[in-house]
């Protein structure tokens, strides 16, 4: 597994006399992923993704997207990374204009698959962006990231705004475009969206990595909601649907059949040390 992005040590703040927004961030990151970046609000998830798309220099540590320096912001990188923020502002140009001048700038980009993405989503392809509603122009910056198919593809909570038929939508999307050349990344609370689709987690808790594996080291480790006899609850919390727990496995799990609670796993990694117990 090709290592995309790579941090060690980094740490970073707004000014000097500002609080600490990433604090030694140490993480590796390979293609053939779709990670999900959990964290409360004001932990840093949007600062590392702006630090790994060269938006911002790291202020200690060293940051390699691509094997190089992202704030060097060399056209080669630029051309196969691409950021879709929460918020989504555009020109006042039609979808087929738009992507005709910024397609250019990447080199894998298709306008069958971006004209395609915007038929699935129902975007009007006549219709300037400007004037769009934020839930379409948050679909339509969505079919443009996706048809430009670069290596890394960061998403700020892609799902906010989106009714359900679109969410639906954008989850076929995403899954056809997992392929073993490419790593994605979504930032999201709204983990209810993921949690069949996501191979990683990623949990950023007090400015640092909680937690960073794979769901299949996850599911090997921890079984997650009603625990056998033989299960050592880690972490456990009563909810409307009865006592809720992460627990140490003892048996193998049933492949295929059984998913993580994220809601569960962010909890038990900000509360109970998780990682520890990998």
């Amino acid at each position: 597994m090709d290592d995309l992005i790579s941090l060690k040590q980094v740490s970073f703040r707004y000014g000097w006399r500002a609080p600490c927004l990433l604090e030694r961030i140490d993480l590796t990151l390979g293609a053939g992923m779709i990670y999900g970046l959990l964290g409360k609000n004001g932990e840093g998830k949007t600062t590392l993704f702006r630090l790994i798309a060269g938006l911002n220099p790291v202020m200690s540590g060293v940051i390699r997207t691509l094997g190089q320096d992202p704030f060097g912001r060399a056209p080669s990188l630029m051309g196969e990374l691409f950021l879709v923020p929460e918020e989504i502002y555009f020109p006042a140009m039609k979808a087929p204009d738009y992507a005709k001048y910024y397609g250019s700038f990447y080199p894998n980009f298709s306008m069958d698959d971006f004209l395609g993405n915007l038929r699935e989503f129902k975007v009007p392809e006549t219709q300037t962006l400007s004037s769009m509603s934020q839930g379409q122009r948050k679909k339509a910056y969505m079919a443009f990231a996706l048809a430009c198919h670069t290596r890394i593809l960061l998403m700020d909570e892609p799902t906010n705004g989106l009714d359900i038929d679109s969410k639906v939508v954008f989850r076929k999307m995403l899954a056809a475009a997992s392929t073993p050349d490419r790593l994605i990344i979504i930032s999201t609370h709204q983990v209810l969206d993921f949690e069949a689709l996501i191979n990683g987690v990623i949990v950023l808790d007090e400015h640092r990595i909680a937690l960073c594996a794979t769901t299949d080291r996850l599911l090997e480790r921890f079984v997650f909601g009603t625990l056998g006899e033989d299960e050592t609850p880690v972490y456990k919390v009563e909810t409307h649907r009865g006592m809720r727990a992460v627990g140490l496995r003892v048996s193998t799990p049933k492949q295929g059949l059984e998913e993580l609670d994220l809601e569960l796993l962010f909890e038990a990694a900000t509360h109970a040390g998780l990682a520890d117990k990998l």
